[in-house]
């Protein structure tokens, strides 16, 4: 099965956030194969950037290395980014962005913030990961 994980999700491991041991567990089904993970080509750079204040470039670099691997990385592409700038049903471009590389790479968008992404429930599965190991528990 192919899933779209929101940076969101590696936000809840690397800052132990409510609900990150749930989180982890998904990231390391990816890691393990059982899954097929997919990410945006932008969430490497935003974990960068959310780390590197933090804790410097090493560091960060290292995390974010870390954190990807394993996951399939969805181009940032011209049309990504054209059906993304006319996106009006998200207001967060940047969710847009990752709602349009998951549209193409995954049956399934796993987000800590459903919210963000619920005027788009129609076109796509929208889940929190507490909400996934619940409704695919069978087939993993």
């Amino acid at each position: 099965m192919n899933v779209f994980v929101d940076v969101n999700i590696f936000m809840d491991v690397l800052e132990k956030r409510g609900g990150w041991k749930a989180s982890l567990a998904l990231i390391q089904l990816i890691r393990i194969g059982k899954l097929n993970g997919h990410i945006s080509a932008l969430t490497p750079a935003i974990i960068y950037f959310l780390r590197v204040r933090f804790f410097g470039d090493e560091k960060a670099r290292e995390d974010t290395k870390k954190m990807v691997s394993g996951f399939s990385i969805v181009p940032l592409t011209e049309e990504i980014l054209e059906n993304s700038f006319k996106e009006r049903r998200i207001k967060d471009f940047e969710d847009a962005i990752q709602f349009h590389s998951a549209k193409i790479s995954s049956q399934v968008l796993i987000t800590r913030n459903k919210r963000d992404f619920i005027s788009v429930t129609d076109e796509m599965r929208v889940l929190t990961p507490e909400e996934f190991f619940s409704e695919y528990r069978n087939i993993l």
